[in-house]
């Protein structure tokens, strides 16, 4: 009987695609793996099929919609109790899926629970805590983290930022070792019960890629489900496999984030957004900062629908 269904959208990655799906599957005889592929045409359809797994499935589409079509389809191809969302560029050791399902079936799959995140050179990852508002959004845009330098030298102010929201959440992630409650995690790896993700209502697929997890945590959250982090069970996560250098105001990004203000804060949220990209556009252009044209191109995107 299957309990389990790890969930995996690739879009050319194919041999992290494999390297995932085989770190799942090793995982137990309860686990199903369902991939699907958003019109790779790198041969990820092919070489899966070429694994012969009773407890692979592979969906092949003919265009990519993006992460959200993908996964919601992959959960409805899929027949676990527990769903676990994996990126294609991570891998999953069986320990840290036993103690993903283990944390869910004991909320009786209402949660969302999620673990530490390391990069292939051990490194922690910032995969929690911080769920995005308006606040944070804009200190990140607009590059105020880089005074950080600065402001620790006074100790005041340094004080303050040190306890703020946007530093205490992200700080005490990295540094627990033992379970811990938060806003938000990352669904580069992620699990929640069937039936918990079907009353949240799914990815919103206006999200092409990017902020689709900051929102299923808030509904999630504001259903009464709590957002868990797992420092113990760790998976390898290479990050950023399908996407071209830096995400941050990519095109993409910016437009999520666009939407994702105008969902929850309405057409302040979206005029924020687009102020933001502004801002970043014009110090860019002041400084002939060379990527001034990413950043026209990134506020270009956040006026698409």
């Amino acid at each position: 009987m299957i309990a389990v269904s790890v969930l995996i959208v690739s879009y050319r990655t194919r041999e992290l695609t494999l390297r995932a799906v085989t770190s799942a599957l090793a995982s137990g005889p309860d686990v199903e793996v369902v991939v699907v592929d958003n019109a790779s045409g790198d041969g990820t359809v092919e070489s899966l099929h070429a694994l012969k797994e009773d407890r692979l499935r592979v969906e092949a589409r003919a265009s990519n919609d993006g992460y959200g079509v993908a996964a919601n389809h992959a959960t409805r191809l899929s027949s676990g109790e527990i769903l676990v969302f994996l990126n294609s560029d991570a891998e999953l050791p069986s320990d840290a899926l036993s103690q993903l399902t283990a944390d869910v079936r004991a909320r009786r799959g209402r949660c969302v629970v999620a673990p530490r995140l390391v990069s292939l050179d051990g490194h922690v990852q910032l995969s929690a805590g911080l769920r995005p508002a308006p606040f944070d959004l804009a200190v990140r845009a607009l590059g105020l983290a880089r005074l950080r330098a600065i402001v620790d030298r006074v100790p005041l102010v340094s004080s303050m930022v040190r306890r703020s929201r946007l530093a205490s959440e992200y700080r005490s992630a990295a540094e627990a070792t033992e379970p811990m409650e938060t806003s938000m995690v990352s669904f580069a790896c992620a699990a929640m019960g069937r039936d918990a993700f079907a009353e949240v209502g799914g990815f919103d697929e206006r999200f092409f890629l990017y902020f689709e997890d900051a929102d299923v945590c808030r509904r999630a959250a504001d259903a009464g489900m709590p957002i868990r982090y797992l420092p113990s069970a760790v998976v390898t996560h290479a990050g950023g496999a399908s996407t071209v250098g830096d995400y941050h105001y990519t095109p993409m990004h910016a437009r999520s984030m666009r939407q994702y203000l105008e969902k929850w804060w309405g057409s302040p949220g979206a005029a924020l957004a687009i102020l933001l990209l502004w801002l970043r556009l014009v110090g860019h252009a002041l400084v002939l900062h060379p990527g001034t044209g990413n950043a026209f191109a990134a506020l270009r995107a956040a006026f698409r629908p």
